[in-house]
């Protein structure tokens, strides 16, 4: 090989620049320290090599990186704002250190003042000096919004802002407008003082607020991190982005902020709150029922709190009390739409869907109209043509000032009518309106599931399959059952939580997180799984037994309908040699329509809304089976879910062998097994087989073409 140039320097970061992007970091610093080795003086290379550290959660890394690159680019702003960033979020020392190093930084003196404010803050709030208003000015105009009135401080704000600008002025004048309902000047108002400021934390924290209220989720969350850097430990930003997460379905992070938010004011009644619902998104009932319980000794429980108690209290099997405490959630806030929806949800799992239309439409009748609630009404049972349910959905539709949220669920459901009636134009045109609102409120960043796979498999190097049976915890005996969503995978838990020695576990959603929580430690430190300890694989297994005995005490043999359980199936063989993983397989046409006409919680399953996005996810579904399958080829059990419902006898005994389960006929009924389900497929698991299901996606071909087309190029589609 001929050896490097400095001409090559370009094309060399061009190069690296496109790994980065692609979900390859590791290969990108490689070619980067390729260039630092022959442009030893360039800023821009370590400032590169720092920024990928630190989106690959190697904080010590990136911040040697980004010291580097200040000392060889001291006067580069950019430079000095991604490393005063990065450290904001660190302990004491490193803040100190680089205070320190940016008093030889050849910046404009307001610029490196405006750093050393930020490193040497409070974490709360950052220090300003006021040109054009007193500090006394400020605090009155303050203390006004904070004694709710609103209005006096929006002249006052006129007042002051007539003497020239001001960044802290324009922000409470913001916030003014905001309590005033004046929607579009607010946000004008907020603008104008991050265009003064952009490292304004305060009018960052607040401009996130507006946004969070306003329920533009994507918009509230960029901001409010952006403010959490600067500000790490202000309870606006802390309580409005736990608020944000827990919304957009990504609890643990919702999780991380409501802690720090409660370890300062331990009775925040909206942090306990919101830090409950994220608790029960995880099933994690003891947490919620700790902080209900604290809200409690506040004030008497709302109705929705109630709901939430009732819901905790099924997840830890205590179905009386839970049903119990939905009746008084109900009696309590008959109208309030969560408690409705979380009482009809409650009695659809546990497979009452009479109590649950009960519910519903009791709420209609009194003038409770929802989107949400609509849906719910369709998912239960098939409507009739004539019920007045479905020109009220479709009146509801043609208002203009429909809240999106409330068009999406209502889009939805008038798809499920659609098809009970066979109207396939009709469903299409309430789909594509429902799915192109889903895709601008929660955008799917296509590379980041490529990243996933490229870094796992990169992980993997050196797997040495002889070490399954040899490490783990060997205990338990999981049965795993993975595939896409809408693939089979509650109808294979249904039958196997049939058979008398199996609880079924639902999507508990547990070893993911605790295996990658391992991983990340051994990936940062450059290492791969041959460099996991055999008492490594032990803990991982023995922390996941310990969940499953929180959550299902008494269960003897479980299973776990975990979606994501297919991307990391050799974590699983090390930590757990017992456990079994059973992947659906379903003609994909079938499988990805099904899952495009479906709405999912918001936030989850993003690649749902789009058909390009369908096509990569089913792709690199395929790609993860065929690595699994070259890796430990006995390890995985693949079952057809075409084959299942045309010969389901063949089929569910040929399972129960791979699972070391005798047959017993109750597998063959499972539509008549009790128990919770909590997934789309709530009404379906109800019956027995039927193939009425397969080439659903026909009468809709005309609109799947880029779907079609995009699976044509995969190998076995």
């Amino acid at each position: 090989m001929l050896p490097l140039n400095s001409n090559q320097i370009p094309t060399l970061f061009r190069r690296a620049g496109q790994l980065a992007q692609s979900g390859k970091p590791d290969e990108a610093l490689k070619i980067l320290a390729q260039i630092q080795t022959m442009a030893p003086s360039r800023g821009e290379v370590p400032f590169q090599i720092a920024q990928i550290q630190q989106q690959m959660g190697r904080i010590d890394k990136a911040l040697e990186a980004y010291e580097k690159a200040a000392k060889l680019a001291p006067a580069e702003p950019a430079v000095w704002r991604a490393y005063v960033t990065l450290a904001l979020g660190q302990e004491a020392s490193v803040r100190s250190k680089v205070a320190k190093q940016l008093k030889s930084a050849n910046l404009p003196a307001a610029e490196r003042k405006k750093f050393n404010g930020l490193l040497k803050g409070s974490g709360t709030k950052t220090s300003r000096v006021s040109k054009t208003a007193t500090k006394s000015e400020i605090e009155a105009l303050t203390a006004l919004i904070n004694t709710g009135r609103a209005l006096d401080a929006e002249k006052q704000a006129q007042s002051l802002l007539t003497r020239g600008p001001n960044e802290a002025v324009s922000m409470i004048y913001g916030v003014a407008l905001a309590a005033l309902g004046k929607s579009e000047p607010a946000e004008a108002a907020f603008k104008t003082a991050l265009a003064a400021d952009p490292d304004y934390g305060e009018a960052l924290a607040q401009y996130g607020q507006f946004l969070a209220a306003q329920s533009r989720r994507a918009e509230a969350r960029t901001v409010l991190e952006q403010a959490r850097r600067i500000i790490p430990n202000n309870p606006i930003v802390l309580g409005n982005l736990g608020r944000v997460y827990t919304d957009i379905n990504a609890p643990q992070d919702a999780i991380a902020c409501l802690d720090a938010l409660l370890k300062q004011s331990p009775h925040n009644t909206a942090g306990l709150f919101t830090r409950a619902q994220a608790r029960l998104t995880l099933e994690d009932a003891a947490g919620t029922l700790e902080d209900l319980d604290a809200l409690a000794a506040q004030a008497a429980p709302t109705g929705e709190i109630l709901a939430l108690r009732a819901m905790a209290e099924k997840i830890l099997g205590n179905l009386d009390a839970s049903r119990d405490v939905i009746g008084r959630a109900l009696e309590a806030d008959p109208d309030h739409l969560r408690v409705i929806t979380m009482a009809a949800n409650l009695y659809q799992q546990s497979g009452d869907f009479d109590a649950a239309e009960k519910v519903l439409r009791g709420a209609v009748a009194r003038g409770v109209k929802s989107g949400g609630i609509y849906r719910m009404i369709t998912q239960g049972r098939k409507l009739s043509t004539d019920d007045p349910i479905i020109d009220e959905m479709k009146t509801l539709w043609e208002r203009p000032d429909l809240p999106d949220d409330a068009r999406i669920d209502l889009g939805y459901g008038l798809v499920k009518v659609m098809e009970d009636q066979n109207d396939a134009e009709a469903a299409w045109t309430y789909l594509s309106r429902a799915n192109e609102l889903m895709s601008t409120l929660y955008p799917h960043d296509a590379t980041k599931e490529q990243g996933d796979f490229d870094r796992f498999t990169a992980f993997l190097k050196g797997f040495d399959a002889s070490r399954i049976g040899t490490c783990g915890y060997a205990q338990n005996s999981t049965i795993f059952i993975t595939g896409l969503p809408r693939s089979g995978t509650t109808l294979v838990e249904q039958i196997l939580a049939s058979h008398s020695t199996v609880t079924g576990g639902d999507e508990l959603g547990v070893f993911h997180p605790l295996g990658f929580e391992q991983v990340a430690q051994v990936a940062r430190a450059g290492g791969t799984i041959s460099d996991m300890t055999d008492a490594q694989f032990e803990e991982l297994g023995r922390s996941y037994q310990d969940a499953i005995d929180t959550r299902l005490p008494g269960a003897d043999r479980i299973t776990d309908k975990t979606i994501s359980t297919y991307q990391i199936a050799p974590l699983v063989w090390l930590a757990m040699p017992k456990a079994k993983i059973v992947a659906l397989r379903r003609d994909p046409r079938d499988n990805l329509w099904s899952i495009f006409k479906n709405r999912f919680l918001p936030g989850l399953h993003r690649y749902s809304n789009s058909q390009a996005a369908l096509v990569q996810t089913y792709r690199l579904y395929t790609e993860y089976l065929d690595l699994w399958r070259e890796l430990a080829p006995d390890r995985i059990y693949e079952i057809s879910y075409e084959d299942l419902v045309e010969n389901p006898e063949t089929e569910i005994r040929k399972l129960l062998q791979f699972c070391d389960l005798e047959w017993e006929d109750a597998c063959l009924d499972f539509h008549k097994t009790k128990r919770d389900v909590k997934t789309l497929s709530v009404a379906q698991v109800r019956q027995p087989l039927y193939k009425s299901s397969v080439g659903k996606w026909e009468p809709y071909a005309k609109h799947l073409s880029e779907l079609l087309d995009g699976l044509k190029t995969i190998d076995g589609a």
